[in-house]
C-alpha cells in the first residue's frame, strides 16, 4: 500500500474489521469478567454484613465517581493517548483486584477494603470506557459507525 492510501484512510477502511473486532472481543471478555468481579464483591458485602446500608454505600461508591468524572474524562481522553489510557486503567483495576485477592488469601480483608477497590474500579472503568468509545470512531469507517455503536451499547 502506498503512503497516500494510508494518509487518506484507505488502509483503515480495508483492515478495520480485523483491528476493531480484535480489540472489541478483548473488551467483551474484560467487561464480562469485570462485571462478575463486581457482582462477587457485592455478594461478599451482603453475605458478610447483611446490611442494606453497606450495600447502598457500595452502590454509591461504584457509581458516583464515574458519574462525577465523566464530563471531564472526555476532554482528557481526547488530549491523551487512548491506548495508554485503556492499558493503564486496566492495569490499575487489575492491581487493585490482586491486592484484594492477597487480602482474602491472608484473611485481612474488611468491608472498607472492598469499598476502596470498588471506588478504584469505578474510576478506572470510567477512563477505560471513554477511551474505548472515543477510539471506535477512529477505527471504524463512518458508514459502519451506527452498527458498531449498537454493538457497543449492547455490550454496555
Amino acid at each position: 500500500m502506498n503512503k497516500t492510501a494510508v494518509v487518506s484512510g484507505a488502509g483503515i477502511k480495508e483492515n478495520w474489521q480485523k483491528r476493531f473486532f480484535t480489540i472489541w472481543t478483548g473488551q467483551v471478555f474484560s467487561l464480562l469478567s469485570s462485571e462478575l468481579v463486581q457482582f462477587a464483591l457485592v455478594w461478599w458485602l451482603v453475605e458478610t454484613t447483611g446490611s442494606a446500608a453497606i450495600l447502598s454505600y457500595a452502590t454509591m461508591i461504584a457509581l458516583l465517581p464515574s458519574a462525577f468524572l465523566n464530563p471531564f474524562i472526555g476532554v482528557w481522553v481526547d488530549r491523551w493517548n487512548r491506548r495508554m489510557i485503556m492499558i493503564v486503567a486496566d492495569m490499575v483495576i487489575a492491581l487493585s483486584l490482586v491486592w484484594l485477592v492477597i487480602g482474602f488469601v491472608v484473611g485481612t480483608i474488611t468491608v472498607w477494603h472492598v469499598l476502596v477497590v470498588m471506588f478504584i474500579r469505578s474510576i478506572g472503568g470510567a477512563f477505560h470506557l471513554a477511551a474505548m468509545l472515543a477510539s471506535t470512531s477512529l477505527l471504524v469507517p463512518e458508514k459502519h459507525l451506527g452498527r458498531v455503536a449498537g454493538m457497543n451499547q449492547l455490550l454496555n
